[in-house]
């Protein structure tokens, strides 16, 4: 592994840092196993052991910091499941670099992506996972494009192991239309996308993470709406909690999306590339008129009406998905941050629907307001009404003569 880190570019102190918790792991299993045998459940008792880590990250409470000790010990669990360094995280520092051939295919790779009508977050999720492949086939030192196979591709796709469901269907969505790029160009013979299928685990059998009321209620009166800073993240908020506006749309609003004379607020979706033009309510118009009069900074080179209070006050990047804005106002109203509970944006569009829902407004409606391209998507929300759901809970019946009910 030690090697595997140098010839990825890893820093000195990031090497020194793997090789000293590996010490500590190998004391540790020799005195609790009479071994130096390595499991990933020898692993994880390690770190539970020395810093609790284990328990910390069920309950949400472990640092940012301490999760780099995960990776101490799944970095040895994927070299010994798969004999490679895999990609689970790709700092800036530990970049991949590409043999010769391969870049030449993931630049030409990436300039047909950039032509297509895929979304900016599609392209980027298809241009790494592309690129995550082509390093693994070097590091399984196949140095020949037309050379890989369905088993090579199966075995690239374990090591997604561990990842959730939608992680894992990203990945072998990417992987499948970048194989079919590869056979489109003939440089595979073989339409091995064809043969790779996804599991069939549906969508729907998580419950979405929403907020109560009281929550968003609680959360509104954290911001400091007298600051141009809490002018801005309050319409922010209330157009992604009142109106159920993705946080990719928000950032891309421009002046000549509100029409105030009509009370509208019409764009393009960034995601389905469909027209979206929804009411704009009273609240949520002025919350966004105090914010362009008194609280946007005088900065007019742009047409985006969200920008950033800092020089150079320049538009969100695409990459900022805006979460930190929420935690931080959760953080002043107290509402506790877990593991298990969304806090970003897109939590905000959860919430709305399941509002809606609890209002008793049609599926339909709720399709439409919320910019869905089909009503299934939206049927997942169906299972944050409670009080709905106690109405298609079936009576028990019992056979008398088989039961004895006291």
């Amino acid at each position: 592994m030690e090697k595997l880190l140098i010839q990825n570019n890893y820093s000195s102190q990031t090497i020194k840092f793997y090789k000293r918790e590996w010490k500590k792991l190998e004391l540790f299993l020799i005195d609790n196993y009479s071994n130096t045998e390595f499991s990933l459940d020898k692993g994880l008792a390690y770190l539970e052991r020395q810093y609790g880590i284990v328990s910390k990250y069920i309950d949400g409470t472990i640092s940012q910091q301490r999760v780099q000790l995960l990776r101490v010990i799944h970095l040895l669990s994927d070299y010994q499941l798969h004999g490679v360094l895999t990609r689970r995280y790709t700092a800036s520092k530990n970049q991949i670099h590409l043999s010769d051939e391969y870049a030449v295919i993931f630049n030409e790779f990436l300039n047909d992506l950039e032509e297509s009508e895929l979304s900016y977050s599609t392209i980027k999720h298809y241009s790494h996972i592309s690129k995550v492949f082509l390093d693994y086939l070097s590091q399984r030192q196949v140095t020949d494009i037309a050379t890989i196979d369905l088993a090579i591709c199966n075995d690239f796709i374990k090591t997604f192991s561990n990842f959730s469901y939608k992680t894992v269907e990203q990945n072998i969505c990417g992987l499948r239309y970048f194989l079919r790029y590869l056979h489109f160009k003939n440089k595979l013979s073989a339409d091995l996308a064809s043969k790779i299928h996804m599991p069939s685990i549906s969508k729907t059998r998580s419950i979405p993470s929403v907020w109560t009321t009281e929550e968003l209620t609680q959360l509104l009166k954290a911001i400091d709406r007298n600051s141009p800073l809490g002018k801005r993240d309050y319409a922010m908020i209330l157009l992604a909690c009142i109106l159920g506006i993705r946080s990719g749309d928000i950032k891309n609003l421009k002046f000549d999306n509100f029409d105030w004379e009509n009370k509208r607020i019409s764009f393009i979706q960034r995601k389905t590339k469909r027209p979206l033009s929804l009411p704009l309510p009273n609240e949520v118009g002025w919350a966004v008129i105090d914010y362009i009069k008194n609280g946007r900074p005088a900065f007019y080179d742009t047409h985006y009406v969200f920008i950033k209070h800092t020089p150079p006050f320049d538009p969100f990047s695409e990459e900022n998905h805006l979460n930190g804005i929420i935690r931080r106002y959760m953080n002043k109203a107290g509402i506790p941050i877990t593991k298990n509970r969304h806090s970003g944006f897109h939590s905000m569009r959860h919430a709305l629907a399941s509002l809606l829902l609890e209002a008793g407004t049609q599926l339909p409606i709720i399709t439409e307001i919320l910019g869905h391209s089909n009503p299934d998507i939206t049927s997942i929300y169906l299972k944050t009404d409670i009080n709905k759901l106690k109405e298609c809970v079936l009576p028990l019946t019992f056979d008398d003569e088989t039961f004895n009910i006291q």
